[in-house]
């Protein structure tokens, strides 16, 4: 009886290990990345040794059929030739890769789609918008957005690492697959 009861938990245990050897899906939120993106730029951006640009309050929404990442930041502008500071709204858009080397999710091929000033005519919006969409795709391209959690790679003894990415409208499923 004894024996035979070694053998069932040996079997059990056999499953349980071969069972941790699949595929794991770790989910990703809209609200992870606001955060994380919110984090990345508390810090001002000087652009063109001119303008001190403040980004807050980001909104992400991910868009399934394109596989693009939405965003809108609140966004102040400073600059000593202004005078004062300016209020507006920033759209932000891109693709969305994994990139193995950082264990990172990074915005690709980046767009800027609108940049309002309060209060601007519409003649002002547009050099903005145009200034805008020059420089700050090139900024923002490559910027990690999230970084995969450590312990989401290692689980019960073995290591996983990034083996695909789906961009759905609730948010990010990365599939980690056992490293070998």
């Amino acid at each position: 009886m004894k024996l035979k009861f070694i053998a069932i938990v040996l079997i059990v245990l056999s499953f349980i290990g071969c069972a941790g050897l699949g595929d794991r899906t770790v989910n990703v939120t809209e609200a992870d990345v606001q955060n994380m993106l919110n984090k990345k730029l508390a810090v001002p951006i000087q652009l063109l040794k001119i303008f001190d640009v403040n980004l807050s309050n980001s909104i992400v929404k991910f868009d399934q059929t394109t596989g693009r990442m939405q965003t809108t930041l609140d966004t102040v502008l400073n600059s000593e030739i202004l005078g004062k500071s300016l209020t507006g709204k920033l759209g932000i858009s891109g693709k969305l890769r994994f990139d193995a080397a950082t264990q990172s999710i990074v915005l690709d091929d980046p767009s800027v789609d609108m940049f309002n000033v309060d209060g601007a005519d519409n003649k002002y919006n547009e050099i903005l918008n145009s200034l805008a969409k020059t420089v700050g795709g090139q900024m923002l391209n490559g910027m990690a957005l999230y970084t995969v959690k450590p312990e989401d790679l290692k689980f019960g003894g073995t290591t996983y690492a990034p083996k695909d990415m789906l961009v759905t409208d609730k948010g990010l499923q990365i599939t980690l697959s056992p490293a070998k």
